[in-house]
């Protein structure tokens, strides 16, 4: 049996989606890319089982004849480490006869003008309106906006205009959890009557800070289901301790803000700041993220932010931009397609976590299939982990009255494609193009 080579990857951009719980950048890769992401990807196999797994040498990693990549405890291992697998690395979700999806072919600078003018024949159309943003690597290849920001002005969407990014929100929330983990703060396996009171023993004695993150907790959505719900932290997390789980913890999969609440009063208890503060000096600074707030606010004034247009079922959007927009841990900040591709360089330049830590936080946990998704569809700590045609993509979407958005990260291809919208109909062609473009077999 020969023996198998991996070439190392230099600089993998990170792609992700999501608002409420509801001009673009240019990121640069670490220079020392090339050695450490070959070097973090062996040690993050050797600590997931795979023993005999050899250090990268010259920039390569050679697999020795007894090792099958085939094997179960490979494929395992190959799944929670592949954020930072180098390219041809087998994966436990390649397809049979796909090929590689660090080896294909890339997009051609032709391909994604023409998705540009789709884009732009669709906002003629009155189909897309918002700011879309694609790049490769680190190097911006689309960087638009399209549509208007305000309809009654016709100021028009730009890469520099603010949207609420709804629930893409909870990948700062995760990331700062984990945070607190790799500094000893806290351990996912910590339940969260250690750090908060006021819950019921089912709840603060048996649901832990993993389940929180993987959407298995058994909370459900009592704080954003409400027509007035509370602008505080504390006033959020007094309505959800009332509430009795809706299913044993761990046991299954269920989207839940609530969970994220929760995790964001977690994050107080421990760090003794708002959950505003520690994004911004952990967070948003360290990836220098300017135009990203988690505040209450109301669109119409923020500067250089786009008014969001309901549908509510109606034909004519309701410009929703006058009413005040309450963000917490999970959802509902406004950002910049900018900042968001700025947030998910830092994230796998490693400039937030340790490469172990960010492989932790990406290695998929639990099914989490919804109806018209990918053919894989998980979720991790805080992130959605997919697949299509063999190639894998994390990050997440979200979607509030008068906004949606979604941010798609390729570990293995290298790219990272953001779209924000300010309505709540436009977004899932435009995503599912990008998709199918970039996962052609």
């Amino acid at each position: 049996m020969k023996a198998k080579t991996m070439t190392a990857l230099v600089g993998v951009a990170l792609a992700v989606s999501a608002c409420g719980s509801g001009g673009g950048a240019q990121g640069t890769p670490a220079s020392s890319g090339a050695v450490s992401r070959p070097e973090a990807y062996a040690r993050c196999m050797r600590a997931h089982g795979v023993r005999n797994f050899p250090n990268p040498v010259d920039g390569q990693i050679i697999l020795g004849a007894d090792l099958d990549p085939e094997s179960p405890q490979f494929q395992a291992a190959a799944r929670a480490c592949v954020a930072l697998a180098p390219p041809g690395t087998p994966t436990g979700h390649q397809a049979s006869g796909a090929g590689s999806a660090g080896s294909r072919t890339k997009l051609s600078a032709a391909a994604w003008r023409a998705f540009g003018s789709w884009l732009a024949q669709r906002a003629a159309a009155g189909q897309f309106s918002g700011a879309v943003l694609v790049a490769d690597k680190g190097t911006t290849i689309l960087d638009a906006g399209y549509g208007t920001a305000d309809h009654e002005t016709g100021v028009p969407n730009t890469p520099q205009t603010k949207f609420c990014i709804a629930s893409i929100g909870k990948l700062f929330t995760a990331v700062a959890i984990a945070q607190l983990a790799e500094q000893h703060k806290l351990s996912f396996a910590d339940t969260i009557g250690k750090y908060l009171s006021g819950f019921a023993p089912a709840i603060a004695d048996h649901v832990t800070i993993a389940d929180l993150l993987d959407m298995t907790s058994g909370l459900g959505d009592v704080v954003l289901g409400r027509p007035d719900p509370p602008v505080t932290l504390a006033g959020m997390l007094r309505l959800i301790a009332r509430e009795p789980l809706q299913f044993r913890p761990g046991s299954r999969f269920g989207y839940s803000n609530d969970g994220y609440i929760v995790l964001g009063a977690v994050i107080q208890a421990v760090t003794g700041q708002s959950y505003g503060t520690y994004l911004r000096g952990h967070i948003f600074d360290p990836a220098g993220m300017t135009d990203t707030e988690v505040s209450v606010y109301t669109p119409a004034r923020v500067p250089r932010m786009a008014h969001g247009y309901a549908s509510g079922g109606s034909q004519v959007p309701r410009d929703i931009s006058g009413t005040p927009q309450v963000a917490n841990p999970s959802g509902g900040a406004y950002s910049t397609v900018g900042d968001l591709l700025k947030f998910a360089d830092a994230l796998m330049d490693h400039k937030l976590l340790s490469p172990a830590m960010t492989s932790t936080v990406l290695a998929p946990r639990v099914n989490s299939p919804q109806p018209g998704g990918p053919p894989v569809d998980e979720y991790t700590y805080g992130f959605a982990y997919q697949a299509i045609n063999g190639v894998t993509f994390v990050g997440h979407n979200g979607g509030t009255p008068g906004y949606q958005g979604q941010i798609d990260v390729y570990p293995l291809t290298g790219y990272t494609v953001v779209i924000l919208t300010n309505d709540d109909q436009s977004l899932v062609p435009a995503i599912q193009r990008s998709e199918a473009m970039i996962t052609a077999g």
